[in-house]
């Protein structure tokens, strides 16, 4: 009677073995989803309740346990009697911290005693008319655990070969931690729920992956990147042929990615040239801001090593960081274009069509 009246309220049993200890199980299978803990926990309730006593914490409820010296011993020695189990159901919720919901029979109606109900996590138990507990779930989470189980099964059987019946080898290990056969649904209709997810999932990955091929091949036609062949070889803003326009990589490119050569020229002196490196820069005339110059270009300008080697402080060697030459002569001055360009970190300017402006 007590199982139609719990499922007509979206509720299933989980039934414990008989025995005295059927409270201490069941709290045990609604706490850690197993029974093997129900010695511990009866012990763990003992522990708690003379600590409380001794903090002088124990609820008005519970008094009787503090005044009655007699009883306490008893409840110490022996908490799973029956007529302890008010006491057990107080101290579990007190001490885990959880709200009981406790169903039973009255009257042909389905009742339902509540522990301290102002905890968040709940458990709910059942008592029969002979005082046994057992364990109250939801239909979901019945649910839901018999497909888990179901797929331990399997992949205990995948790793360990096992050709015998896997739930029966673990009932038969230990009956109690396992929930009705009732209750569980026909492994064949599991399987298939199974088979239906797994293949709804196929279904969607494959959707996912055309959805990005299509994305992808958009991309490759709807990109444009203007970049330099050579930096070195062949400056951009010079030679046409330095440049080109790439609409089907998509691939990131090594080489750097001209963002702006404007028509209008700058003008600079030469703040120092590294022979090492083949580098230098440029001071621009109007902030006074730094600008990069390469050695090909420099050449390009008709400048050569030789004629910066006679540059004296702002010429740099591997045996001579500066002050190389006599220190006196002036740096040349050039005007330029102000490339802008994305190197290898970040944003940067380089100085292009250089023009010497006054002589070495």
């Amino acid at each position: 009677m007590i199982d139609q009246l719990l499922q007509d309220n979206g509720l299933l049993r989980k039934q414990i073995p008989i025995g005295s200890q059927s409270l201490f199980r069941a709290i045990s299978d609604a706490l850690y989803f197993t029974t093997s803990q129900h010695a511990q926990i009866s012990q763990m309730l003992v522990q708690y309740l003379e600590k409380q006593i001794a903090l002088n914490l124990i609820p008005q409820s519970l008094s009787i346990l503090k005044t009655n010296q007699a009883l306490r011993n008893d409840y110490c020695k022996q908490p799973s009697f029956s007529s302890f189990d008010q006491i057990n159901l107080q101290l579990t919720s007190m001490m885990f911290r959880v709200k009981i919901n406790l169903y039973y029979i009255q009257d042909n109606r389905l009742m339902c005693r509540v522990y301290n109900d102002h905890h968040l996590r709940m458990i709910e138990l059942c008592r029969d008319d002979n005082n046994h507990y057992d364990c109250v779930y939801s239909k979901e989470f019945i649910q839901n655990a018999t497909l888990v189980q179901q797929l331990i099964y399997e992949q205990i059987n995948s790793i360990i070969g096992l050709k015998t019946d896997v739930p029966k080898i673990f009932k038969n290990i230990e009956q109690d931690i396992w929930m009705n056969e009732k209750v569980f649904s026909d492994v064949r209709s599991t399987k298939k729920i199974r088979s239906n997810s797994e293949h709804k999932k196929d279904q969607q990955d494959l959707l996912l992956s055309e959805l990005e091929n299509i994305q992808k091949k958009q991309h490759e036609e709807d990109s444009t990147e203007v970049q330099i062949s050579n930096l070195k070889s062949n400056p951009p803003g010079l030679d046409n042929s330095s440049i080109r326009t790439n609409q089907s990589s998509t691939t990131p490119s090594n080489k750097p990615v001209i963002l702006e050569v404007p028509t209008t020229r700058e003008t600079g002196k030469l703040k120092f040239f590294d022979e090492q490196k083949s580098y230098g820069f440029i001071v621009l005339d109007s902030d006074n801001s730094d600008v990069f110059v390469h050695l090909d270009d420099l050449q390009r300008a008709g400048i050569t090593k030789e004629d910066l080697r006679k540059l004296g402080s702002c010429f740099r060697s591997q045996t001579q960081v500066n002050h190389y030459g006599r220190g006196n002569e002036k740096p040349p001055s050039f005007s330029f274009q102000l490339m802008t360009y994305v190197g290898k970190y970040n944003r940067s300017r380089k100085a292009v069509d250089l023009k010497l402006i006054n002589e070495l």
